[in-house]
């Protein structure tokens, strides 16, 4: 065997031993992994750890006492004590996910066996007072969610013939709550809107709103040109009440293109 042979032989040699050496590695870390997953689960969960984001406000729609029923109530026991390999993480997200308060829910366990709970509430944007005696918030995402026991969200309130919710409301209809999720999106978004509306009464097909400071009454109309009429009623709110004061007018009207028409209130004392 020449020189050249020699040290191709030794290369191989080497080669096939740092394989032999990874695999035995890999085995090795194998053993490890399932060695310490066989103790973890094993172990028992010490501690369960509620985290809820508030809504923008600062308010709270559900706490900790809320979660710690859901979870006992979905298991039929308290999670703490329980061996880590018998609780099912994505379970327990689900479980959370569920209740109509919660936009999204992380769980995990640490290794200091702690069951985290992390928790995003859904955010009000309106609330729903319809003559069909329905009583509920409607979130920022179109989704319906019951009052809570905790506290009570000041927000724009829809009156009227209000047709019922429906989860697919915004592809499939009715129009008409597609209309009252729209309006309510706009208003929200305009903190002078958010701060001067307090009440949109749906009557037949169209809207009347009204406002906190005051006793008028604005005839809003439909939808269409809806970014326009707020525009023009809120140049009027800021250049003609603001001078004239709030009690002058009984109506206030934007229905009609590029005009605010109003009707003066007869005794303003």
């Amino acid at each position: 065997m020449n020189k050249i042979q020699t040290i191709l032989a030794d290369q191989t040699q080497m080669s096939k031993i740092k394989q032999g050496a990874y695999i035995i590695f890999l085995l090795f870390v194998v053993v490890v992994s399932f060695s310490a997953s066989g103790k973890k689960s094993n172990r028992s969960v010490v501690d369960l750890i509620v985290r809820i984001e508030p809504l923008s406000n600062g308010h709270m729609l559900i706490d900790t006492s809320d979660v710690y029923g859901l979870v006992e109530g979905g298991f039929g026991s308290r999670l703490i004590g329980k061996r880590v390999g018998d609780i099912d993480e994505t379970r327990v997200e689900r479980i959370i996910s569920d209740f109509p308060f919660v936009k999204s829910a992380e769980v995990y366990i640490n290794a200091h066996e702690e069951l985290h709970i992390n928790i995003v509430q859904r955010q009000p944007l309106l609330r729903v007072l319809a003559d069909n005696g329905l009583n509920y918030y409607m979130d920022v995402e179109g989704v319906s969610i019951p009052l809570s026991n905790h506290i009570t969200e000041r927000l724009v309130v829809f009156t009227g013939n209000i047709p019922p919710h429906v989860p697919d409301f915004k592809e499939s209809g009715p129009v008409l709550l597609q209309d009252v999720y729209a309006i309510g999106q706009l208003i929200h978004a305009d903190p002078f809107f958010n701060s001067l509306i307090e009440q949109v009464d749906l009557q037949g097909k169209e809207f009347v709103l009204i406002p906190k400071l005051g006793r008028q009454k604005i005839k809003f109309g439909g939808m269409e040109d809806a970014a326009g009429k707020l525009e023009r009623l809120k140049k009027f709110y800021q250049e003609v009440l603001g001078a004239e004061g709030y009690k002058k007018y009984k109506i206030i009207d934007v229905r009609f293109d590029k005009q605010v028409v109003c009707e003066k209130r007869k005794n303003q004392n």
